[in-house]
């Protein structure tokens, strides 16, 4: 140990230049997680993070809510399976809305307060109650609305009574309201009283029974309806799935330029001080001692630049935050620098064999030390 953290001295300048490598590195891994998860919650948290076991769909529409209306019969025939304990209709719809005199897009979330429409935890204040009311909940990418502030969408005014907490639509300011003022709002954009269906259905199943199988058998026993469990419905939005595709391959990328740069390094280093590893084998040192001193400069170099990354991308994401709107998963973080720095001690292998291979003997030939 007190080798290691002597040529560590010595070598200065080299080996703060693999810790600032790898910090690099992790900033980019930390950085691009966090994004991720911000754009991934502004698309599923509407799902994710509602209070209903199963979500029921127009089968033309795909399964993309944008492209959903449940016919008025349908609502009837959900809410008499036997298996179905609560049904609320769930109307989206993206508005002009107006607060502080500032126009912004908000995605309005009709339904029953006290049913299977809403959030299934709130983070400050209460769900609505009545007409003029608003659940809010941002996706990140926007200016928070208080509680106690007024959004106007076509010429209603909702006054937010309460937050929640990543459960945004489309990645925009939403608004959980009663189904009656999703209606208003609806017909007063058209101008005409029309008739508004939902996009969805939000159904309770009764204790005991798998929401899985209730809603295949909702789909099977109803014309026209395409029944998911909730987190189906959440895996089935559109897009999400691509997303998540392309940034767990950014991140495998990072994962092994990692694992290279590391190994490489310290198999170079090996190399380079081969007598110096060749002497103190000769002197009596054991492969052991040998290779712990390795991998505990490993630990060091990786270890120090995961946590010079983690510092600079939780900085970096506070500074950007009007912009980006991430912030650091405390568990996310912790198993990405877990698994860079087993990924290190993993590419140090090559310079582990190599110094296991080092013959001792070699210092009594001509030439030797």
């Amino acid at each position: 140990m007190y080798v290691a953290f002597k040529e560590i001295r010595r070598s200065l300048g080299r080996f703060t230049l693999l810790s600032l490598a790898v910090a690099l590195l992790v900033i980019l891994l930390l950085f691009f997680q966090a994004v991720a998860g911000t754009l991934t919650s502004g698309l599923t948290g509407g799902l994710e993070s509602s209070s209903a076991d199963v979500l029921v769909y127009d089968v033309r529409a795909r399964l993309n809510p944008a492209n959903s209306l449940i016919p008025a019969p349908v609502i009837t025939q959900v809410s008499e399976s036997p298996d179905v304990a609560a049904v609320s209709p769930i109307g989206l719809s993206v508005f002009t809305g107006t607060t502080d005199g500032d126009e912004i897009d908000v995605q309005l979330v009709g339904g029953d307060p006290t049913g299977p429409s809403v959030p299934a935890e709130i983070a400050d204040g209460r769900l609505p109650q009545g007409p003029g009311e608003g659940l809010f909940s941002g996706s990140g990418f926007d200016n928070p609305i208080e509680i106690g502030q007024t959004v106007s969408v076509e010429g209603i005014d909702f006054e937010v009574v309460g937050t929640a907490d990543d459960a945004a639509f489309n990645l925009l300011p939403t608004l959980y309201v009663t189904f009656e003022d999703f209606t208003s709002a609806s017909q007063n954009r058209a101008g005409i009283p029309i008739e508004v269906a939902p996009s969805l259905l939000g159904v309770i199943v009764v204790d005991g029974a798998d929401p899985a199988e209730v809603a295949e058998q909702l789909t099977q026993s109803i014309v026209g309806i395409e029944a998911l469990e909730r987190p189906a419905a959440v895996d089935a939005l559109p897009g999400v799935g691509q997303i998540t595709q392309s940034f767990n391959i950014l991140y495998v990328l990072l994962y092994i330029v990692v694992a290279i740069v590391t190994g490489v390094f310290f198999l170079i280093l090996t190399v380079q001080k081969q007598d110096a590893l060749v002497l103190l084998r000769a002197i009596g040192t054991g492969s052991r001692d040998v290779v712990t001193s390795v991998l505990i400069q490993v630990l060091v170099v990786v270890g120090a630049g995961a946590v010079i990354g983690t510092v600079v991308t939780a900085g970096l994401l506070q500074l950007t935050r009007d912009v980006f709107g991430a912030s650091l998963d405390s568990t996310t973080t912790t198993l990405s620098v877990a698994a860079i720095v087993v990924l290190g001690l993993l590419a140090s292998v090559g310079a582990v064999r190599r110094v296991l291979a080092i013959d001792p003997m070699q210092a009594t030939r001509s030439g030797a030390i």
